[in-house]
């Protein structure tokens, strides 16, 4: 029978290290998949996820109940991905955002001409996600791709449920000017 996430909470912050394995096992690709949205690297995506973990095992203790465990992950992850995106800024003076394929398409009810002209599509969203400033890509990535609630998404960034309606509006809208041409080309050539 699989342990509630309250019990694997409540036993890691006694120090039972089995539950807390459980806990990083339980979320550990939810965390990776947003570090590697976030940042557009793998390698700097598993370090980010390892980072957050051990932030985590500190924390935990400190972890308030009543609070929810996903939000509080995902906003020490966003935290931690927006050090390095700093970081790596700051070091290179750009961001170079070699977007990779996070998953693959396996499913052989499309022809191989639709499945690849999905992957390119998908990577063209990827890619202008990306693109984004910083505060809309986060946002985005919390609605879209990481499927929160605008509650969920103001609680984990701390923010005014408004100021999170208004990045996502204009990360949208960000992401309709960047595409729209792109698409339309890919529309003249097919």
């Amino acid at each position: 029978m699989s342990q509630s996430e309250a019990e694997l909470i409540a036993l890691s912050q006694q120090g039972d290290e089995e539950a807390f394995a459980k806990l990083v096992e339980r979320y550990q690709k939810r965390v990776y998949t947003m570090a590697v949205r976030l940042l557009g690297d793998r390698e700097e995506s598993r370090d980010v996820a390892q980072e957050v973990f051990l932030r985590v095992y500190r924390a935990l203790p400190h972890f308030r109940k009543e609070a929810d465990f996903l939000p509080w992950l995902y906003t020490i992850t966003a935290n931690i991905a927006r050090d390095r995106w700093r970081r790596r800024k700051r070091e290179t003076g750009m961001i170079p955002v070699p977007f990779e394929e996070t998953t693959a398409a396996a499913d052989h009810r499309f022809s191989p001409e639709a499945l690849l002209e999905t992957r390119e599509t998908k990577q063209l969203v990827e890619e202008a996600v990306a693109s984004l400033p910083w505060d809309y890509r986060v946002a985005i990535i919390l609605r879209h791709m990481q499927d929160l609630s605008y509650d969920e998404i103001a609680g984990t960034l701390k923010l005014p449920l408004n100021t999170v309606k208004t990045r996502i509006r204009r990360g949208r809208l960000k992401l309709k000017e960047i595409l729209a041409p792109l698409l339309e080309q890919r529309g003249d050539q097919g």
